[in-house]
């Protein structure tokens, strides 16, 4: 009977892996390892509103990913821009954000937004949980201000 119960949970677990290629994140499994880096440079248009280098990102539940914000051009406060991926976050397990140098683990705890100010970078990793499309939000400084859209395609 043991024997019965060992042999069925071991097919159980083939069958399950079935389809999927070996170095691929399994949706809803949380992957190991590092985090694959997505990048999303913002630069200045000619009438100062932001241009993203990339406005769409397909993302696999439970992959492991570091998105990185980079802000080549931003001089001040006038000239920086603002990021907000709020329904990502929310449908996601945050790990760790970065600054520079300086690593804060939040192990799943949130933030509302990103912000340059000068020329730099921020990134954050996390492992996205539900699949659906979820927006990216990025806007100047100015009033009103100007604004540009991606998204995450997580599947």
């Amino acid at each position: 009977m043991r024997s019965l119960a060992i042999l069925t949970a071991g097919l159980l677990c083939v069958s399950s892996s079935a389809g999927f290629a070996q170095d691929a994140p399994v949706p809803g499994v949380i992957a190991s390892g590092p985090p694959v880096d997505i990048f999303m440079e913002v630069t200045t248009g000619s009438n100062g509103e932001p241009i993203l280098s990339a406005n769409e990102f397909e993302l696999v539940t439970g992959g492991y990913y570091r998105f990185n914000f980079v802000c080549p051009d931003a001089k001040d406060d006038s000239t920086g821009f603002h990021l907000e991926v709020n329904r990502v976050l929310e449908n996601s397990h945050l790990r760790v954000v970065s600054i520079g140098d300086i690593e804060v683990y939040l192990q799943g705890l949130s933030f509302r937004a990103l912000e340059c100010d000068e020329a730099g970078a921020a990134r954050f990793s996390f492992h996205p949980m539900r699949p659906g499309t979820y927006e990216i939000y990025v806007r100047d400084h100015s009033e009103p201000p100007q604004e540009a859209l991606g998204q995450f395609l997580v599947q």
